[in-house]
């Protein structure tokens, strides 16, 4: 008897955080167009899309001649979003800071398994999403890292493909050094998880080069819809671009982006200058912006409709003339503008009207600077090398950041410092998105959080600047190691930066502390040789195991602040007045007449959760089975 069907025949509610639930089957018909982008293209339901979706066998072998992306390992794919996790999370409080206050997050290992785990709570609930994905190159060729080979194909209900197929994906996955169905195959489940992590207001921006530029845009149309498609953003990387090149000298990048339904950009707003402001007209401080067309499109024949007659303060027909003397436009119609928003000065010996501009009816109107999608100045890799040699006492000991200022960028054009947006990168790399976070919240007081996702790829011995870094201070040769001391000594350098220039701070209000999680194998039940159920548990933290319980029944916060009732035993959060206890090692509440108390008090003041994989059952507990819940 496994231990779901234990508790169920002792009459408790059994949360199965095992189970894996098929959204896609679940809100199909109801949300087609909304959640189910890929099905919905061109105005019309695509049928052979929708028995994809719905995991029909009848479309596993359909060959696409339309319009759209296919490629080898697609149904593998599509397989791997759906399959459950075999991970949960430990806590690591050796690489926390600040572990019982932050809301920030660091989980360390394979990102496909973290993400599943985040989207247990945090479904939803992501407002900006940037990555920094390998990229599929020449010279660094991507190698597909996810499991492959028959055993794992049965597990995903894909055991039916026929040889010939197999020994393709096999060719592709295992021994192609450089392949496209590789590198698709590897986002596709990846992207399909960001997306619903989104927000519906949300947006995700990958960085991206050519090699995979293209593909990439087909393969987001179909996750996020081509409706939702932003912007396919050109970022400078260089300035003069770089000489060994065989053909172009190559200075630039992509930066794609995508929204999840009703995302919006908050352009850069600039304040006005006062000092801008230097005439005084009618007791006012202003500025003068001359009512006549000036630089490009400034011709009669460029705008005809705003070549017309006005009349000066004399009475006299005046029209406007453009800089080179010929026939010329308005800049603004001049009859919008009453007697005391114009003013008429003498320039080049004729009188020439002006709009006038009053400081103190701009003084609340913030001047809109729409953002362009050529990203030349919000730095180089030049730049972003500097910063890592700067936060490493000159050492290089990651080779492709990218630069602070750009990621600040897309975190201020998806969030304000009036929401507690949370921003996701899970392919944290430097960690540069939560020193980005943290930079802005210095400077505009906002309460924005972070999570990051990095695997524990191992550096090599040969890399000597990085490998030796974290020798000489005690890290784990692996790549989340560099993540989180950049993540924190830039946080200890913004503190610093704000104590030196603000006599009045207060370094609670700048949030830069982080729990650091592992990724560890889950408990698990298998049978032995003579079909007896035996348990396989992972010895995790009695703290990892209710931070485990809080992910999976995902009510609360993963980075709530816990109430200790009985240490290494029960934890409360409180959240809208609401009460959810979380119990590991429940034998402790039967230990004494204190512990008895409490736990009657915790059941007839809030929801009770219980582990399941730790519980004890007796006759005390039975008695409360209609007011706890089991979690496994």
């Amino acid at each position: 008897m496994t231990k779901k069907e234990e508790f169920e025949k002792q009459g408790f509610d059994v949360i199965d955080t095992r189970e894996i639930i098929d959204e896609e089957q679940n809100q199909l018909l109801e949300f087609l167009k909304n959640n189910y982008p890929s099905i919905y293209k061109d105005g019309e339901i695509n049928i052979e899309e929708l028995k994809r979706v719905l995991n029909s066998k009848s479309a596993i072998n359909y060959k696409e001649n339309g319009y759209g992306l296919n490629f080898i390992g697609r149904n593998l794919a599509k397989a791997k979003y759906r399959q459950k996790t075999e991970k949960e999370l430990i806590i690591n409080e050796k690489l926390s800071k600040n572990f019982d206050e932050t809301e920030n997050m660091i989980i360390k290992g394979d990102n496909l398994d973290s993400l599943k785990i985040l989207k247990k709570y945090y479904s939803g609930k992501i407002k900006c999403i940037y990555i920094d994905p390998p990229y599929n190159t020449n010279t660094d060729n991507f190698l597909y890292p996810d499991r492959f080979d028959k055993e794992e194909l049965e597990v995903l209900g894909l055991q039916d493909i026929g040889k010939e197929e197999y020994d393709r994906m096999e060719f592709i996955f295992k021994r192609s050094k450089k392949s496209h169905n590789g590198w698709l195959t590897f986002m596709y489940p990846r992207l399909k998880l960001a997306r619903d992590l989104l927000t519906d207001d949300g947006a995700i921006f990958i960085s991206i080069d050519d090699n995979e530029q293209a593909n990439l845009k087909l393969l987001c149309d179909e996750i996020f819809g081509e409706d939702n498609f932003i912007q396919n953003i050109i970022w400078q990387k260089k300035k003069g671009g770089s000489q060994d090149s065989d053909d172009f000298s190559k200075e630039h990048e992509y930066i794609l982006s995508y929204s999840k339904k009703d995302w919006y950009i908050n352009d850069i707003k600039e304040k006005h200058d006062e000092k801008e402001y230097t005439h005084i007209i009618n007791g006012r401080k202003a500025k003068l912006l001359k009512l006549e067309k000036w630089g490009n499109h400034s011709l009669r024949i460029d705008r005809p409709t705003l070549y017309y007659k006005i009349k000066d303060p004399n009475g006299n027909d005046f029209y406007p003339i453009a800089p080179n003397g010929e026939d010329g436009c308005w800049r603004k119609k001049p009859e919008k503008l009453d007697k005391d928003h114009i003013y008429w000065k003498i320039s080049k010996n004729r009188l020439t009207p002006y709009e006038v501009i009053y400081f103190d009816e701009m003084l609340d109107k913030n001047k809109i600077i729409k953002t362009r999608t050529i990203f030349s100045e919000y730095g180089t890799t030049t730049d972003a090398t500097k910063e890592i040699l700067s936060i490493f006492e000159n050492k290089k000991i990651f080779d492709t950041p990218k630069p602070l200022n750009l990621i600040k960028l897309i975190t201020k054009l998806s969030s304000n410092e009036f929401e507690e947006s949370i921003i996701l990168d899970f392919f944290a790399g430097s960690g540069t998105t939560a020193h980005a976070v943290m930079e802005i919240n210095a400077e505009d007081g906002g309460n924005r959080k972070f999570i990051l996702c990095q695997i524990d790829e191992e550096i090599k011995k040969e890399k000597s600047a990085a490998y030796d870094f974290c020798i000489d201070n005690n890290f784990e040769p692996v790549i989340s190691s560099i993540t989180v001391e950049r993540v924190n000594r830039a946080g200890e350098k913004i503190i610093q930066n704000l104590k030196e220039s603000n006599n009045m701070f207060d370094d609670k209000k700048i949030d830069i502390g982080y729990k650091v999680f592992d990724l560890h194998d889950i408990n698990t039940e298998k049978q032995d040789e003579n079909k007896q159920i035996i348990l396989l548990l992972n010895g995790v933290t009695d703290l990892s195991r209710i931070y485990n319980m809080i992910i999976n029944v995902g009510l609360n916060s993963p980075v709530s602040k816990l109430t200790p009732i009985i240490e290494n035993c029960a934890y409360m959060i409180e959240d809208d007045n609401i009460k959810r206890y979380y119990i590991t090692n429940s034998e402790i509440l039967i230990k004494n007449d204190e512990n008895k108390q409490k736990f009657k008090d915790m059941i007839e003041s809030g929801m009770v959760y219980i582990d399941g994989w730790t519980i004890t059952i007796n006759v005390s507990l039975q008695q409360y089975k209609d007011n706890v819940k089991i979690v496994l």
